[in-house]
């Protein structure tokens, strides 16, 4: 993963919780994925989680703002989990609508 490829807007689709959780883990065959998020987002590892689907699909859990901790320049909404899987496709960035919205807008 390149610092690079996330600063492009065009590669990041912001995504509410309750709209992108259930969808997308039916789409990829990943099991409980809505408990998955919840579970990463309250324990988050620098590194990082991997998860597998069913459909041959993996999806890497990360929070930007510890997984770059080393840039200098940091992400809109970094502090919060994004779900990266591989550069064919747009990272979801998500958040939870009750406590935050996209680019910090009210």
């Amino acid at each position: 993963m390149r610092f690079g490829w996330f600063k492009d807007p065009d590669n990041i689709v912001y995504a509410d919780v309750n709209e992108f959780a259930d969808h997308f883990g039916k789409e990829t065959g990943i099991q409980n994925f809505r408990e998955k998020l919840e579970d990463f987002r309250a324990n988050p590892v620098k590194e990082g989680v991997l998860i597998k689907g069913k459909k041959r699909v993996t999806a890497k859990l990360f929070i930007p703002d510890l997984y770059f901790e080393d840039k200098p320049e940091k992400l809109p909404m970094g502090d919060t989990v994004w779900v990266f899987a591989g550069e064919y496709y747009p990272c979801n960035c998500v958040y939870w609508p009750q406590e935050e919205t996209p680019c910090g807008e009210k």
